[in-house]
């Protein structure tokens, strides 16, 4: 009677493990879709600098004249310095070109921070998914080895150890976690967004 009920707490603890396992594959799902998207948000932010920047270039290139370029007297040479330095003193951008340039590299700064943000999520959580994937390979097998014998009592046992190990002493379930903080909160709003 005992076993039975020791093997249907087990049961039950895999499958409340199952339902954590199963959120952390959703977040995985979602933080690739996160760096899918802002790996796109940066190539196109990227794309729309570097247009604007080389018409910007082709606008502002002198025209180059090399008919006079070598016969240029001594004595002309202040007035046409004072002439060059006139004409270019009073070259500027328009007000709103150099506001839309800085648009245009502020937000290719920040589709970068966004992308690098997202990559370091889908790091983390990846390996998450991953070191559950080795817990449970480890695991399953002890479980169904001890479960056709009283030695399932030895079970929580196991898999303290095996978690330490796997685990460097730190508890993946806990509510501090950043990894599980993360995942809760992307889900979230992943099904705000998703909820009309």
């Amino acid at each position: 009677m005992r076993a039975i009920l020791l093997i249907l707490l087990t049961c039950l603890m895999t499958s409340c493990l199952s339902a954590t396992r199963e959120r952390e594959a959703n977040c995985l799902a979602a933080t690739i879709m996160d760096v899918w998207q802002t790996e796109q948000e940066l190539t196109s932010a990227e794309q729309l600098w570097r247009t604007a920047h080389q018409a910007r270039s082709e606008r502002t290139a002198p025209d180059h004249d090399d008919s006079s370029g070598l016969s240029v007297r001594v004595a002309d040479a202040p007035s046409i310095i004072g002439e060059a330095a006139a004409r270019f003193e009073g070259f500027r951008l328009p007000a709103w070109r150099n506001q839309q340039d800085a648009r245009l590299y502020q937000r290719m700064i920040d589709a970068r921070v966004s992308h690098v943000q997202a990559s370091k999520w889908y790091g983390l959580v990846a390996r998450r998914v991953q070191t559950r994937i080795e817990e449970d390979e480890m695991l399953y097998p002890v479980l169904g080895m001890l479960a056709t014998s009283t030695a399932i009592v030895l079970y929580p046992l196991v898999r303290w150890n095996v978690r330490s190990v796997l685990w460097d002493g730190s508890d993946p379930d806990a509510d501090d976690d950043p990894v599980q903080r993360f995942c809760t909160a992307r889900l979230e709003e992943r099904h705000r967004s998703l909820v009309p």
